[in-house]
């Protein structure tokens, strides 16, 4: 990997890839990108060029993408989470995994990196998984997959996605035990059994990244609208005990309370308040994100987290974040965008390592 890499982008989003591979230790070059979202293509320009970007994946031929070194993919993952209908391939979100099985077979890069939701490992009973490792490895990739938490790079955010990585015609070795995540195993044991093309990538690699709080990237001015205030959250806010609130920062979800329904009339996750100390629970792609609990002039306010504080939780920096708010991004779509969006400083550690233990391929 000592070469100027080619890289085609699938599914792109806001460039959570990009970002990753920009602040990594590999020459690139991004040839190809593609993104259905007009809204996600639009944040994504106010940071990388557009001349490369092509709309819908499945209206464009294989033959017609460029030749490359890398495919990245954070292949849509609706159909396949806890929060969908979790249909699988049966949804036409689950079967685009397929467009990518359709490039790789044709234009042979010789690396691939995926990104998915967790529950795909279980996802009707572990048969989704055995059906992409499957593809892949009959494509002649050697793999790996195991599931990493963003909070592992260092990031404020408890998220868990499944990552896959592929090189095409490596040596093969026995799948490991996976050293994250156990509920991977069974399909580790699977591939080991059928005789897949498999490695043991992941378990090399290593982050050794400084943990963030949420506090660590809270913005110093925020708009009032982010505040959730009314006369009876004033109230209850007014008979809290501060020496019962966190007083440390941990690298960890601290809860604070939950609010009651007579207070704060909604569903039960939208009324949980967190402390600034301790990390974020998975951005969603909706704009109800976490709520914190903060003190201004001994006052105690709750606020939910703005979008850009959202990006910054997902790893994005400032740079990338100045760059969106000059283009004025709606809040509702940078709430989706940043929920729906791969965490770059995962990407840069798993391409850094990628660079390492290929680098003579």
């Amino acid at each position: 990997m000592n070469k100027n890499l080619k890289v085609v982008s699938l599914f792109s989003g806001i460039g959570g890839f990009e970002k990753g591979i920009e602040d990594s230790n590999i020459n690139f070059e991004i040839i190809f990108a593609s993104e259905i979202d007009k809204f996600a293509i639009e944040t994504y320009g106010c940071n990388f060029s557009l001349k490369n970007m092509h709309g819908d994946i499945k209206q464009i031929n294989e033959k017609d993408i460029p030749e490359h070194d890398l495919l990245c993919a954070g292949f849509p993952c609706q159909s396949f989470s806890v929060a969908g209908r979790q249909k699988g391939f049966k949804d036409i979100r689950g079967t685009l995994f397929f467009d990518i099985i359709r490039i790789i077979k044709l234009k042979k890069p010789q690396f691939i990196l995926l990104e998915n939701v967790k529950n795909l490992i279980s996802h009707d009973k572990g048969n989704t998984i055995k059906t992409i490792i499957k593809n892949i490895s009959e494509c002649g990739y050697t793999f790996d997959i195991t599931i990493i938490n963003s909070n592992e790079a260092g990031l404020p955010q408890g998220r868990e996605r499944t990552y896959i990585v592929g090189v095409l015609d490596y040596n093969t070795e026995k799948f490991e035990t996976d050293k994250r995540n156990q509920k991977i195993n069974e399909t580790k044991k699977w591939a080991n059994k059928n005789r897949l093309n498999t490695m043991n990538f992941f378990n090399k690699l290593e982050f050794n990244k400084q943990a963030k709080c949420i506090q660590d990237v809270l913005e110093e001015e925020v708009e009032s609208k982010y505040y959730i205030d009314n006369i009876r959250i004033r109230k209850y806010l007014n008979s809290i005990d501060k020496n019962r609130l966190k007083q440390e920062k941990e690298n960890k979800i601290l809860k604070e309370f939950d609010l009651p329904r007579e207070v704060h009339n909604d569903l039960e996750r939208q009324r949980r308040v967190y402390s600034p100390k301790g990390i974020s629970p998975t951005l969603l792609a909706r704009s109800d994100s976490p709520k914190i609990l903060i003190e201004q002039d001994n006052i105690l306010k709750i606020r939910k987290l703005t979008p850009y504080e959202n990006l910054k939780i997902q790893g994005f920096d400032t740079k990338f974040v100045n760059n969106v708010k000059k283009h004025n991004v709606s809040d509702t779509q940078l709430y989706k965008q940043s929920g729906n969006a791969v965490s770059p400083p995962v990407i840069t550690e798993i391409i850094n390592n990628m660079k390492e233990q290929f680098k003579n391929e």
